[in-house]
């Protein structure tokens, strides 16, 4: 027991108290999983030591305890069905009914065996002695266990196999699997309590109270697993947008504060969704890029990227995304300056198969951005702009100039595509 006093319970109770305030406005998947948890933390409650002691001599009943504690796990195994059947969208009348009365008979029976057992002696004797009224109360007990199991087992294995794949299948089979380890817990008392009945040798009390532990504790870890799996596979993909939308930061700062006109106002309340501002991010990124787009042409994108690959610093797994960096850099640069477009529009940026794609794609340019290598080599591209202009204008002086000698200027005395963007 020591087992569920330290390790389940209070992460339990804590999930049980957590969950409490937000009741009211869950959907009823979530009611019923609370409901769940909480009959299972005040069973284990009720049946640690501590609280049994206090109980039993409070009642005077020895041993008495156990009835309470076999009718909670009982109600739980009910409301486990009942949440399989939400997690499974299948909720008819008359399944719905049956399974409730069942669970009214097997409490109503065990009340009935436990009255009739001469004062019980705590767990111990409840594997050890051999009566008739302690035989229908295991059997009862084990049975309706054994139902809820195998209940469980076919509608896992019958709604798991239509699931979608993600995160409702995957808790399916884990809740499969709870119920298979609490089948092994049913067969395992059964065949005890068959055996005592029979007279047959069996491993001693010891040996069954230790097996029943484990096969216990295997099926509630498996069983928190599965109820939790949808819950922990959401936090888990909100984590990974919120990552998203801070590696995408950096750049969409960059593009709509050279556009701001492509911004697109949201609401108070919908800024906290992160799902929606990954959207805004990743389309508001794409358009602010095509706006700029006139600012480079695609002879300036292949300067770039010789310019890249000759840069030391930059991998050759980092080339595409510190090329588009760049690009977007001189863009930006030139529209800060009042520059104006000159080249037909076209996409700067790569465009993925889907928006998870597009956004760690952008992450990535982002990251290069937000890196020396970009800022350096758009410098250099700027530096060497500039000089070529100036060059190109003393040339085209000296032509006009030189008109009467007869100088024409020849291929060398073309100003470079990359034209020199000012700075902020």
């Amino acid at each position: 027991m020591r087992v569920f006093e330290w390790c389940v319970l209070p992460p339990l109770w804590l999930l049980v108290l957590c969950k409490a305030p937000s009741l009211r406005a869950a959907p009823r998947q979530h009611r019923v999983m609370w409901v769940m948890w909480a009959v299972f933390a005040l069973a284990f409650t009720i049946g640690s030591p501590a609280v049994r002691r206090h109980i039993d001599h409070a009642v005077g009943v020895q041993s008495f305890t156990n009835l309470p504690v076999h009718m909670l796990s009982l109600a739980a195994m009910g409301v486990l069905g009942a949440f399989i059947r939400e997690l499974s969208g299948h909720r008819g009348r008359r399944q719905v009914r049956s399974p409730w009365f069942l669970l009214g008979l097997a409490e109503a029976g065990l009340v009935v065996a436990f009255a009739a057992t001469p004062l019980p002696d705590g767990e111990a004797y409840l594997l050890a002695v051999r009566s008739p009224s302690m035989t229908a109360y295991w059997t009862i007990f084990l049975g309706y266990v054994l139902h809820a199991v195998v209940s469980g087992i076919r509608l896992c294995r019958r709604y798991g196999r239509h699931a979608s794949p993600g995160p409702s299948r995957t808790s399916m089979r884990l809740l499969g699997l709870a119920c298979s380890c609490g089948l092994l817990y049913a067969v395992h008392r059964l065949v005890h309590l068959l055996a005592g009945a029979a007279g047959w040798p069996g491993p001693g009390t010891a040996g069954v109270v230790v097996t029943t532990q484990v096969l216990l504790a295997c099926t509630m870890l498996l069983l928190v697993t599965g109820v939790l799996w949808p819950s922990l596979a959401e936090t888990a993909r909100r984590a990974r947008l919120r990552r998203q939308v801070r590696a995408i930061r950096p750049l969409w700062r960059l593009l709509t504060e050279a556009t701001p006109e492509v911004v697109l106002p949201l609401a108070g309340g919908l800024k906290r969704d992160v799902e929606l501002v990954r959207y805004r991010y990743v389309i508001e990124v794409r358009d602010s890029a095509l706006a700029l787009s006139g600012h480079v042409s695609a002879g300036q994108r292949e300067a770039v990227r010789r310019a890249v690959a000759g840069h030391g610093a930059v991998s050759p797994a980092q080339r595409e995304a510190t090329a588009e960096a760049v690009v977007l850099l001189l863009a930006a640069r030139a529209e800060h300056a009042g520059v104006r477009p000159r080249f037909p529009e076209h996409a700067l940026v790569q465009e993925g198969a889907d928006l998870e794609t597009e956004a760690e794609w952008l992450g990535r340019v982002a990251a290069a951005v937000s890196a020396p290598a970009a800022a350096e080599v758009a410098g250099r591209l700027c530096t060497e702009a500039g000089t070529e202009a100036q060059a190109g204008t003393e040339a085209a002086a000296g032509t006009e100039a030189g008109a009467g000698t007869g100088h024409r200027p020849g291929a060398g005395d073309a100003v470079p595509a990359v034209p020199r963007p000012a700075g902020r």
